[in-house]
């Protein structure tokens, strides 16, 4: 399975996997989700989607915290329930966090469910992603899929996930179109950082893990607001930055811009427009910041396909590999 036709399948996929959202979320009992403090918990591509959740959920004035899941390997009370993700279900981080609050009310999120973390946790929802490549595509975007419709189902406000799935594919499409112009700008880039603010931080973090993985460059997410406080002195005509956001980001992007840097910014705004070396990729506008992060993580993917395939990396695997981060099938 190529990275590049994952990113394209997910229009399809995210419809898909809707339907088995909807399927599952009718069986589970959600009470003990309903009060208290909520701790979403993942690592790697999943601790972004548990970002981009905790901030949807506070928006809708809901107490939730976003937990890198190594922080929850220790016995403790930190929160009253969790909300463990992982695609695959099998990250030994997450699943030792729930073994350890066993006490805690916790609900896993995977993909295909017969896993160690599903195993691990009072209940699961399967949202049957599909295949997936390295990097992960449409193993993000159904996590996302499912924290939102969780989300509605525990704050009582319905989102039109079916329009999203259907706006998804006209994103794919837009950007795919700015990508020969991001590419070249973006291109030899010693390094590339990535930012966002509250869910869209979460967008920034998965944009400089999918960048690391795919094209080896080094990436990092940032705060909006805390990148004007000094991570931002690095950066020169050498370097390039995504960001995600339609406040002070914008004023942001053009100011990097100026100074050299490759900008790619994911926006709704209309009025900014494509400069030199400054591209920007408009996406439809959602209150949901869940429904947002999804939409925003396209043209990230597309990016980092496109650096990937510059780079002579096309389906590269991990170099890396580590023999102690998954459970192993029996």
């Amino acid at each position: 399975m190529s990275y590049r036709s994952t990113i394209a399948r997910q229009p399809q996929q995210l419809a898909s996997s809707l339907a088995a959202i909807e399927a599952e979320l009718e069986k589970l009992d959600l009470a003990p989700l309903r009060e208290g403090v909520l701790g979403i918990t993942g690592i790697g591509a999943s601790y972004e989607a548990a970002v981009v959740t905790a901030g949807e959920l506070q928006r809708r004035g809901r107490r939730a915290t976003a937990w890198h899941a190594v922080d929850l390997m220790e016995p403790g009370n930190p929160v009253d329930a969790i909300v463990a993700l992982s695609s695959g279900g099998r990250s030994v981080e997450p699943v030792t966090a729930l073994r350890k609050h066993a006490g805690v009310f916790s609900i896993a999120v995977t993909s295909e469910g017969d896993n160690p973390l599903a195993e691990a946790a009072r209940s699961s929802i399967c949202f049957q992603s599909g295949a997936d490549a390295t990097p992960s595509s449409t193993g993000y975007t159904g996590t996302l899929l499912a924290t939102g419709m969780l989300s509605d189902a525990l704050c009582g406000k319905s989102t039109d996930w079916r329009q999203l799935t259907k706006l998804a594919g006209q994103v794919l499409a837009e950007s795919a179109a700015k990508m020969e112009r991001a590419g070249a700008i973006f291109r030899q880039r010693r390094a590339i950082d990535c930012v966002g603010a509250v869910s869209a931080l979460g967008t920034a973090g998965e944009a400089g893990l999918l960048i690391r993985e795919a094209a080896r460059i080094p990436a990092g997410a940032t705060n909006t607001l805390h990148y004007l406080h000094g991570p931002m002195e690095p950066m020169d005509s050498t370097t390039g930055v995504l960001i995600f956001g339609d406040g002070r980001e914008l004023k942001l992007a053009q100011d990097m811009a100026e100074i050299g840097c490759a900008v790619l910014l994911v926006t709704t705004n209309t009025e900014i427009a494509d400069k030199d070396n400054l591209t920007v990729v408009r996406v439809p506008a959602f209150e949901n910041r869940i429904a947002r992060a999804l939409l925003d993580i396209l043209p990230a993917q597309l990016l980092a396909a496109e650096l990937s395939d510059a780079a002579g990396l096309t389906d590269t695997k991990f170099r890396y590999r580590q023999t102690d981060t998954k459970i192993n099938k029996a």
